[in-house]
């Protein structure tokens, strides 16, 4: 009874979905990442900041003698040469395998985005350009998540100033039976590049 319920656990672990939720926002004054409303980096703070001070602190009170410990290198072998990734065919191989998964995770994603170019007929040009953004990037995101919604919308501002801000929020929900999945087809594809 007991191991029946630790399968039943075990894969209730494996395949919960977990969601992520990251949202991103950059203007003149203010600038933010945060991560399921936690601020993770901004202008005015964040923990990263905070983390980092703490560190500085650190280091200045503790300060180690710097010693001079010069290994010399040692020679390359032959072999080590050979079986040097090709960066390319790596690449390769990561986007057919990726893209022929059939166990993604999943995103929603979202944007809004306030531009002014200075001029109103640059403006209006860039609009129709920004909207072609939209195929590239649920073609991006087809190679890694299955792409459940993508909104961006541009709103356009026709002032005699250059002016632009934008929000992201996406939502990425996986389990832990994807993320080892993928893992997987990762380790594969550099043992296949490295033979």
């Amino acid at each position: 009874m007991l191991f029946f319920i630790i399968i039943v656990v075990l894969i209730l672990i494996l395949f919960i979905p977990i969601p992520l939720k990251l949202k991103l926002h950059y203007s003149k004054d203010r600038y933010y990442v945060k991560f399921y409303n936690i601020n993770i980096i901004s202008n005015d703070g964040g923990i990263l900041k905070k983390i980092l001070d703490k560190k500085e602190k650190r280091e200045k009170t503790i300060k180690e003698p710097k010693t001079n410990n010069s290994k010399p290198k040692d020679n390359i072998d032959v072999d080590s040469k050979e079986k040097k990734l090709n960066l390319k065919q790596l690449i390769k191989t990561l986007y057919v395998d990726l893209k022929r998964n059939k166990f993604k995770p999943s995103i929603k994603f979202s944007s809004d985005t306030i531009y002014s170019l200075g001029d109103a007929s640059r403006t209006a040009i860039c609009l129709g350009l920004f909207y072609n953004i939209n195929p590239i990037l649920l073609y991006i995101f087809s190679i890694l998540f299955k792409a459940k919604l993508l909104k961006n919308d541009f709103k356009p501002i026709f002032k005699d100033e250059i002016l632009f801000e934008f929000t992201i929020s996406s939502i990425i929900t996986f389990n832990l039976a994807q993320i080892i999945y993928i893992f997987f087809i990762i380790y594969k594809s550099i043992r296949k590049n490295r033979r």
